[in-house]
């Protein structure tokens, strides 16, 4: 029994794809068994949007307070007396009507507070100032 030093038996350098095939075929047949089912509707029911509701804008009432210390109410001149009545009338006609102050600069400071004490007395809750 004579060995040789220079025969070594070869190794095999392949690897066996078989079983790798096979279980890519297995996987294959589960996807095409089990994809009909996925893609198949559902039945529901949406909520369907519903148009904005249009809210009715609120009355904008314009009070202004000249240099010489009179009122006036949506351009129509008034006395601070009858600026109370105008007033509770508006804020009857639209609850959530709007009031822009504007005074003039040269106006006595007494008569826009005076004019101002008269909206909150009113009930007018929104009340913005203009420059004039």
């Amino acid at each position: 029994m004579a060995f040789s030093a220079t025969a070594r038996p070869s190794a095999l350098a392949e690897m066996n794809v078989t079983p790798l095939v096979d279980v890519m075929l297995v996987l294959l047949i589960i996807f095409m068994v089990t994809a009909p089912l996925l893609s198949r509707p559902l039945d529901l029911a949406l909520p369907q949007a519903t148009p904005p509701i249009e809210q009715a804008k609120p009355l904008i009432l314009s009070l202004d307070v000249a240099a010489d210390g009179s009122l006036s109410l949506d351009d129509r001149p008034l006395s601070a007396a009858d600026l109370r009545v105008r007033l509770d009338d508006a804020l009857r006609s639209d609850p959530k009507a709007v009031l822009t102050l504007q005074a003039s600069p040269d106006a006595d400071y007494q008569q826009v507070v005076t004019a101002l004490a008269q909206v909150r007395a009113s009930g007018i809750q929104q009340v913005s100032w203009r420059e004039h």
